[in-house]
């Protein structure tokens, strides 16, 4: 393998992380630093491969030997922010993006991936400033400005956001994703809206493309908004098929896990001794019900941070199951049956270490990943002092709310109304066996009362978690921390109650779901 060139070893280490052959591309990337040691190929490429086999140090230690040889080289600096985030290390993370920025120069790539490094890091200020940078070098690159457009939108100043997507339809006036975007940012009228602009990006847009999707969502929710709800609901059909085709997902699986992973707690969990001093508050459910909203209000007290939707738990647990079993499972299903067996203790080192960098400074913090919900015993034996609150909606509201949304692919239940309405039943039959096996530990919070008893709802979610009253968490909407989720306009506003009967607007439509729903022991009302 030494006689080898740069590029074919690029295509080497590359051909054999996309087949998930770690070793085979960790064992190139180091024959690759023995041909070539004076280029950064080699050593770049073995970081990422260690990284992304969780080896961080190892993947820390090679890409700072590149950097102790040539200081100044920008694919490394990024890297070792990747590596130091990471570790938990943030501030050293930071210091290596602003040295990255001071590499970069007034080049509009390397300023984007700067930004997305802090984007990363939830350093969205900072990242505002880079791509302000990157634009004034690049005014005309629309990629640049939808990116800012998106800071704005996570920071809550979606006038600024408007002006940046109209910068790219000025460029472009058919891009799909900016008329998509821009239209979530505000209420569309009859007097003001976007429709004919959408109606002809559609018209000419190719069949095959993710435009085509992205436009009949925009459209869904234009018609929503002024009241054709025939036409809204043609186009979020329209691009939940499109979706659907896309993906490959099996309900059946899906249910068939959720049964694994009943069995694999039959009995009531005893509470164990904490181990770590830590309480965090894990916010559970299904996307669309209320969860971004209660991490607000909880993210508003002086005492707690919110942290966002974390992957450190799912990645914890899986380390555990990877050590734990002597061949690690090949599906999701063998995966399931592994978990009732895991150690709490475990699995707490491994989620404070890899959250070490989103978990703020303040005593308490928010992990609000919805998709949690199936490791509810896992949270109490590796924190027996956490708090789980739940959320919960009426079924056909939170259905719809998530049929009419547009997740990128991260909940491939969402694009058929048929799988949607399974999935919901296999949640709702988990949760309920999760009150039998851990009685009274779990909070479930309606969507509804939140809104329509705000501060009584208030009052019993700071009583649950343990904090006193603060005024602050009645007025979320005023907390100028960013937020990310697919509710980022909603929460910076105060609470209305408009959606809470948009449902009903499709009852005839989404007749086949309440069936669905019924016949499994779901009460609709």
């Amino acid at each position: 393998m030494t006689s080898l060139s740069l590029p074919e070893f690029q295509r080497e280490i590359a051909n054999r992380m996309g087949r998930g052959e770690w070793p085979a591309a960790a064992a190139a990337a180091a024959a690759c630093r023995a041909a070539w040691p004076l280029d950064s190929t080699g050593w770049l490429l073995g970081s990422f491969v260690a990284l992304l086999t969780d080896q961080k140090e190892a993947a820390l230690a090679l890409v700072e030997q590149r950097l102790a040889a040539t200081p100044g080289d920008f694919p490394c600096l990024l890297q070792q922010g990747e590596c130091l985030l990471a570790l938990g290390r943030r501030a050293e993370a930071l210091a290596a993006a602003d040295a990255a920025v001071t590499a970069a120069g007034e080049t509009p790539a390397a300023l984007d991936a700067v930004g997305e490094l802090l984007i990363h890091a939830g350093e969205h200020r900072r990242a505002l400033e880079i791509y302000t940078r990157a634009i004034a070098a690049a005014p005309a690159n629309r990629s640049l400005l939808a990116k800012r457009a998106e800071v704005y939108r996570f920071l809550g100043d979606f006038d600024l956001a408007t002006l940046d997507y109209d910068a790219v339809l000025a460029i472009a006036p058919a891009d799909a994703e900016a008329l998509r975007k821009r239209v979530e940012l505000r209420l569309q009228s009859v007097e003001d809206n976007s429709i004919s602009a959408m109606e002809a990006a559609l018209a000419v847009a190719p069949t095959d493309s993710t435009d085509v999707s992205a436009l009949h969502f925009g459209l869904a929710k234009s018609y929503e908004d002024v009241g054709d709800y025939a036409a809204s609901w043609r186009h979020v059909s329209a691009a939940n098929r499109l979706e659907r085709a896309r993906l490959r997902f099996d309900g059946r699986q899906e249910e068939a896990v959720i049964g694994r992973i009943i069995e694999a707690f039959p009995e009531v969990e005893e509470i164990t001794a904490d181990s770590t001093g830590e309480s965090p508050i894990f916010i559970v459910g299904l996307p669309r019900t209320g969860t971004t909203l209660v991490e607000r209000i909880l993210g508003s007290h002086s005492l707690v941070h919110a942290a966002g939707e974390l992957a450190a738990l799912f990645e914890a647990i899986s380390a555990v199951v990877d050590r734990r079993v002597p061949v690690a499972p090949r599906s999701s299903i063998l995966f399931a049956g592994a978990l009732g067996d895991l150690d709490g203790a475990e699995i707490a080192r491994e989620y404070l270490a890899r959250s070490r960098a989103r978990r703020g400074e303040r005593p308490r913090f928010v992990d609000k990943q919805a998709a949690n919900f199936p490791y509810c015993p896992l949270i109490f034996r590796a924190f027996p002092k956490a708090r789980i609150v739940h959320l919960m909606r009426h079924p056909l509201a939170a259905c719809y709310a998530i049929y009419k949304t547009d997740f990128g692919g991260a909940y491939p239940y969402s694009y058929d109304l048929g799988e949607l309405g399974n999935y919901y039943l296999g949640y709702r039959r988990l949760m309920g066996h999760w009150h039998r096996v851990l009685p009274g530990r779990i909070l479930d919070l309606a969507y509804e009362d939140v809104v329509t008893n705000h501060e009584a709802m208030v009052q019993r979610l700071l009583e649950y978690v343990g904090l006193p009253f603060e005024p602050a968490c009645l007025e979320f909407h005023q907390n100028p921390a960013p937020t990310t989720t697919s509710s980022s306009v909603q929460v910076r506003q105060p609470l209305y109650d408009s959606s809470l009967e948009q449902w009903r607007h499709y009852a005839a439509e989404l007749a086949p779901l309440r069936a669905r729903l019924e016949a499994g022991g779901i009460t609709v009302d």
